[in-house]
């Protein structure tokens, strides 16, 4: 049974009194809720605590019909709820394959300071927390200055002051008037927070073409050329909260104009509440075709216009304070006729009643919520709406880097073959590389030495390393154009260096080296791998390394030709490593064994994670998969190379399809002790502690 509410009921004592406020009453006239039918009563239950529901929407509410919703509407009696640290509303809601809102979560969480950073990672494929600082000024362009964000984001400002200047966000495929249902490629799960957005040509933020599952909270909206928020084109599931408007005209648009029913009927189910429309003119919001708008608990301060609903769309308007406002809502605006139920606001000042009309879909039907009394709207809303309110929101939550160990685990700590675990230069002399002459004197120096690397050391081609080295990056320290070769070398030390572009591979461990860790380092754009360990190699570790956006990440074991120099070596550590969005090989293993795979972070690796060939034995344990299609294989072999052998325990798998397990593995403990974190702890801990600068 489809549960309404309607704005009909016994004469209230209210409506006169709202009236006289035409000829210039300017005392505060509270107007009592009207009971709306006998499944909300006027003095109701108090409903469950508020909480980032899933909501579960059944196919029912997609077309505009909400389930039998849970009677009553409670209102809090303290000064007002800090901010979320979760989507409400509508943006909360299980639908459309979507479980709420949740953003960049689980991806790397990344600063721009600049323009480039910053459309660079809004646009790229994955999950990802992109956090402002400063202002980042974005060009008009040939595109009217709207910037495309991709799906699974979250763009938070940091501090008070972080500002999207010139520009908007645009979120949603091209316009096609000839699709009528949600494509497959719809933008979805995006988190806008904390920012300033002013100056646009053309729209703030644009939310369009079935785009579903949007939050914008605490920002502040200001002198943009078209609309400050625009949800229309079939777009559905979005919350818009917490957030300032001024100094603009045309605020929110619901529903882009009134031939785009075939898109928008049943759609456009947003939620609107605790934002500050201070001295916003019109389109606060101005609704078309909506399945249901959910206005709440906003404060309105000297506007044209409120709310106007039309072309028989639903609105809902539920304890909002208008002040000096000429038309607080309208039903009868410019078009057909919409709908508006309202309840509880609180008018000052204004010119003309809230009109109403009909019935509409009762929001609990989707999601709980908890309505502030409207006479507290004037003073929580302007105290917390907009950014900069809250010590929460000056960076998103994340686990702190954990301490660098003082020395190598796994493998590269094993005494072995004369070595007593690895220590690199330690004991020799420390000398600074500035220039790619230094480094190569110095890494080709006979004997101990800690040699610090600063700034962007250009080679070319794999440079060879001597025994008993300690290479370590001090702040930005980067190897570009070519890679390290290690060549019956043992005993070296890499850690804090961004390895970039390298002509072939970025680190080549081979031929019996020995007693090496490779830690704290990321890896990007080398046209071969980024880690081979190959020929014998012997007793490394990998560990806390950030693969950026690899293609082939790290091979173990040269060639299925090789057992003759592999079989009883290449024992290999890889822990806590990041995996972002690198195609294949986290690693490729042909004959090492045992290769123990623990708690690192696979996101979005394109063919596979692991891959166990040639009777190689393979632990895999502990670890994160997410949108993986093959995270582990083994008995199939992989390519022309034959089965290995994979034991997986402990991992996590999420969007990701099956391992593939085969035979057993040499228990790592017989060589080393190791604690394993929790694997639905890794995406936080190795987002935090991975890569450079972690040291």
């Amino acid at each position: 049974m489809l549960t309404t509410l309607n704005p009909d009921g016994p004469p209230r004592p209210g409506r006169r009194r709202r009236l006289l406020a035409a000829v210039g009453l300017a005392a505060a006239l509270v107007a009592p809720a009207s009971p709306a039918n006998a499944a909300l009563p006027t003095t109701p239950p108090a409903p469950p605590a508020p909480t980032a529901a899933s909501g579960n929407a059944p196919a029912a509410a997609a077309s505009g019909t909400a389930p039998q919703a849970a009677a009553g509407t409670a209102s809090r009696t303290a000064p007002g709820p800090a901010p979320a640290a979760a989507a409400d509303g509508f943006a909360s809601v299980h639908a459309l394959g979507q479980n709420g809102t949740t953003g960049g979560a689980g991806g790397p969480v990344v600063t721009v300071t600049t323009t480039a950073q910053f459309l660079d990672h809004i646009a790229r494929p994955g999950p990802y927390v992109v956090q402002v600082a400063g202002t980042i000024t974005l060009p008009a362009g040939g595109n009217d200055g709207m910037w495309n964000v991709a799906s699974d984001k979250t763009i938070v400002g940091l501090g008070d002051d972080a500002t999207l200047a010139g520009g908007g966000l645009n979120i949603g495929v091209p316009v096609d008037d000839d699709v009528t249902s949600p494509p497959a490629n719809a933008v979805h799960n995006v988190i806008i927070r904390n920012l300033h957005l002013t100056g646009a040509t053309d729209d703030l933020i644009n939310v369009q073409m079935f785009s579903h599952h949007i939050w914008i909270d605490h920002n502040e909206f200001s002198d943009g050329d078209d609309g400050a928020v625009d949800i229309k084109r079939g777009s559905d599931f979005v919350t818009v909260s917490w957030n300032h408007f001024h100094d603009h005209d045309k605020t929110l648009l619901l529903g882009h104009d009134e031939d785009a029913g075939p898109q928008d009927i049943g759609r456009l189910r947003v939620t609107y509440h605790h934002n500050f429309f201070d001295r916003s003119d019109q389109r606060n919001p101005r609704v078309r075709f909506s399945a249901l708008a959910h206005v709440y608990n906003n404060h309105y301060n000297d506007n044209s216009y409120g709310v106007a609903s039309t072309y028989d769309a639903a609105v809902l308007m539920e304890n909002n304070y208008f002040y000096s406002v000429n038309n607080p809502g309208r039903v009868d605006f410019s078009g057909d006729l919409g709908r508006i139920v309202e309840r509880g606001n609180i008018l000052v000042a204004c010119n003309h009643a809230i009109e109403t009309r009909g019935t509409v879909p009762d929001p609990r039907g989707y999601y709980p919520y908890t309505l502030d009394p409207a006479a507290s709207v004037p003073t929580i809303v302007p105290a917390g709406a907009g950014p900069g309110r809250t010590t929460a929101l000056a960076a998103p939550a994340s686990v702190a880097p954990v301490p660098a160990v003082a020395g190598p685990d796994g493998f590269a700590a094993v005494a072995a073959l004369g070595q007593n675990g690895t220590t690199g230069g330690a004991g020799g002399p420390t000398v600074t590389a500035t220039n790619a002459a230094n480094f190569l004197e110095h890494i080709d120096t006979v004997g101990p030495l800690v040699i610090q690397v600063t700034g962007r050391i250009a080679i070319t081609s794999k440079q060879g390393v001597r025994p008993n080295k300690t290479i370590v990056g001090v702040g930005d320290a980067e190897i570009t154009g070519g890679g390290l070769d290690f060549y019956r070398s043992y005993n070296v030390i890499v850690r804090n260096i961004d390895f970039t572009d390298a002509e072939d591979d970025a680190i080549n461990v081979g031929q019996n080296s020995h007693h090496i860790w490779i830690d704290h380092n990321r890896f990007s754009g080398a046209v071969d791998g980024s880690v081979d360990i190959v020929r014998g190699a012997d007793y490394v570790t990998v560990s806390w390394n950030h693969f950026d956006h690899a293609d082939k990440s790290m091979l173990i074991g040269h060639s299925d030709g090789s057992a003759s120099t592999d079989v009883g070596r290449l024992k290999v550590s890889i822990h806590h490593n990041f995996f972002d969005n690198s195609r294949q090989r986290h690693p490729r293993v042909r004959f090492g064994e045992p290769v123990h795979v623990y708690n690192n972070y696979f996101l979005g690796n394109a063919l596979y994670g692991v891959a166990s060939t040639e009777n190689a034995g393979v632990l895999v344990e502990g670890n994160y998969f997410r949108d993986v299609p093959h995270p582990l294989w083994s008995a199939s072999g992989y390519a022309d190379s034959g089965p290995g052998r994979a034991v997986q325990r402990h991992n996590v798998y999420v969007g990701s399809g099956a391992p593939e397990t085969n035979g057993t593995v040499v228990e790592p403990r017989t060589y080393y002790p190791y604690s394993l974190d929790p694997a639905a702890d890794v995406p936080a801990l190795v987002l935090a502690g991975a890569g450079t600068g972690r040291i």
